[in-house]
């Protein structure tokens, strides 16, 4: 039989137990999303630096192109979308991000103050065309003489989907949606790319 010191202490610690019980830690209330800061001019990798020594995850779209002379051949490394970052970060890291150098404000939406989400989806999309050299991303914001829906399934952009243009440039194109900031565009064969059947 308990005594009554066992009894309280195990009222106690049950009581601890309960408490911790539905509260909401910091990181579940806070949860960190994708949206994009805009920098000033050429300052990209800069921030970027500084993003690495604060230990925010980042994502600048960096593509490499190799560049043709008359005597020679060099190959560059592009910022795809001149004065954007993206950044993964919670409510507390975002007011941070503001005081640091070279870096101007949030992407937002229209009329809103509130930093733009990106899906995941997005920049994973992203991360897929920047590793494909031999297909130059073009940034565009509108979207022209969409055709239909595809996917593509050969090359080094394999899975890749969006929608197939069909404008006045010498090869379809393939566009993928960037929130706020328009459509991510690659030339494409039509050999590599099939139909996506939209549910209704």
């Amino acid at each position: 039989m308990k005594t009554f010191e066992e009894a309280t202490d195990a009222i106690g610690k049950n009581e601890e137990a309960i408490s911790v019980v539905g509260v909401t830690t910091d990181r579940e209330a806070h949860p960190k999303s994708w949206k994009a800061i805009l920098v000033r001019t050429c300052t990209e990798k800069k921030v970027c630096q500084l993003l690495n020594k604060k230990s925010i995850e980042h994502f600048l779209p960096i593509q490499s192109e190799v560049r043709s002379w008359s005597d020679r051949k060099k190959t560059i490394h592009r910022v795809v979308i001149p004065m954007i970052v993206f950044v993964r970060t919670d409510l507390c890291e975002d007011a941070e991000l503001l005081t640091l150098p070279n870096v101007k404000k949030f992407v937002s939406y229209p009329g809103s103050r509130q930093p733009a989400i990106i899906p995941d989806t997005q920049i994973d999309n992203l991360k897929l065309m920047t590793n494909a050299p031999n297909n130059p991303i073009e940034i565009s914001e509108l979207l022209p003489n969409v055709e239909c829906k595809v996917r593509i399934k050969s090359g080094p952009l394999v899975g890749l989907e969006g929608n197939l243009l069909t404008d006045k440039s010498d090869y379809p194109r393939v566009a993928v949606r960037v929130e706020c900031l328009g459509y991510a565009c690659v030339s494409v064969s039509l050999n590599d790319v099939e139909r996506v059947l939209e549910t209704v």
